[in-house]
């Protein structure tokens, strides 16, 4: 890929991030892309990298299929749009509108004008039709919602730390008896792991821990 091409793909990539409100460094880990490396893709500077041919392929792979589940989106309410002109369940559009929950006013606008609603209200009538919705967006979307669960959850696993951090040497003393530190090792390495796809890779072909919820050795659960 000529220099050219490379600057075109940073700037697909960016223009992503920004329709969605990502910064870079949540756009590197979606990526699976070290995000000390991935910064530097964008300086103005003579510190600018340029990516390598493995770090093109993820980024043209993302939005590869970013662009093919757009796509089966806009397919699937083509496809809601003929089903409209020709079904009989519902006698208006605010029918429709109050059997998925979505404002009148906005649907009847999608519908009249042929414009592409929110993916949630195509999913939504795509359910109440029958219509197939595609599973790796489904997958995608799970994995945003999770990723928020597992941010939320790191925070409160900070502040409870921090406790123990600023804590006495006999409370230190209460934490090592009660938690194995193998389980918290495999937690650990697998949070550390989950940054860069390959590492991830390499880590799950290698590891033989698994986490054995907190049943330290010739103890008891």
């Amino acid at each position: 890929m000529n220099t050219k091409s490379v600057s075109q793909l940073l700037i697909e990539i960016e223009d992503y991030s920004r329709a969605r409100n990502r910064t870079r460094k949540e756009m590197a880990q979606n990526l699976g892309i070290p995000y000390g490396t991935f910064k530097k893709y964008f300086l103005k500077t003579r510190n600018k990298r340029i990516p390598s041919s493995i770090y093109i392929e993820k980024m043209e792979k993302f939005l590869k299929s970013r662009k093919e589940t757009k796509t089966y989106w806009k397919i699937l309410w083509m496809k809601i749009l003929q089903w409209w002109k020709t079904q009989h369940r519902y006698p208006t559009i605010k029918d429709l509108a109050d059997e998925i929950g979505w404002d009148v006013q906005s649907l009847a606008k999608c519908i009249q004008n042929k414009e592409i609603p929110p993916k949630l209200v195509i999913e939504k009538i795509a359910k109440t039709v029958g219509f197939e919705i595609p599973t790796l967006d489904l997958m995608l979307r799970k994995a945003q919602l999770k990723t928020e669960k597992i941010k939320y959850l790191l925070l409160l696993l900070e502040d409870e730390l921090r406790w123990f951090r600023d804590s006495s040497k006999e409370s230190r003393e209460i934490f090592r008896e009660e938690l194995d530190p193998g389980d918290i090792g495999y937690i650990s390495s697998l949070l550390t792991m989950l940054g860069d796809e390959d590492k991830f890779r390499r880590w799950l072909t290698l590891t033989t821990n698994r986490f054995d919820f907190f049943k330290k050795k010739g103890g008891q659960k």
